[in-house]
């Protein structure tokens, strides 16, 4: 989760954020979520060798509680080894449970929310440039187009 999602949407506060790794995962645009929503969205998998790059939040407990409340019954949580602040400690990560597929195309839109969070971050230019050559889907969805609650709730 970005820490500007963090701070906006969930209207939490980190004690502190850093961009960090989850070794033996990928990264994947591969949930799939109602079409009229989004073509994908990204999601964790199992991938022996595989390094997922993201952000670690130092939170409270009852931050946590409310961050797992909020997501739907599909997500687990999973406690695995990140690198944060130097060290090597085991973290909380939500994972949806729903199968994973490999890469499916997303949105421009998604891709463009997506890859501005990566940046703001400070996730590698490795991995940045990696996402930006994913061919985004041909169908586009505005928000203009759908309520407000689908695209936001």
């Amino acid at each position: 989760m970005s820490t500007r999602y963090l701070y906006a949407v969930r209207n939490i506060t980190p004690l502190r954020s850093q961009s960090s790794y989850l070794d033996d995962y990928a990264s994947v645009m591969g949930l799939v979520r109602p079409k009229f929503i989004e073509p994908s969205f990204a999601n964790l998998k199992p991938c022996i060798g595989g390094r997922a790059e993201g952000v670690v939040h130092e939170i409270t407990e009852s931050d946590v509680a409310r961050v797992i409340a909020s997501e739907s019954e599909n997500y687990e949580v999973i406690e695995a080894p990140i690198h944060f602040a130097g060290e090597t400690i085991l973290a909380k990560i939500l994972r949806c449970e729903n199968e994973v597929n490999d890469d499916l195309p997303t949105s421009r839109r998604y891709m463009r929310i997506f890859l501005k969070a990566a940046r703001q971050d400070k996730l590698s230019t490795d991995y940045i440039e990696a996402r930006e050559r994913k061919k985004p889907s041909i169908i586009q969805f505005y928000q203009k187009s759908l309520p407000f609650a689908f695209i936001y709730g």
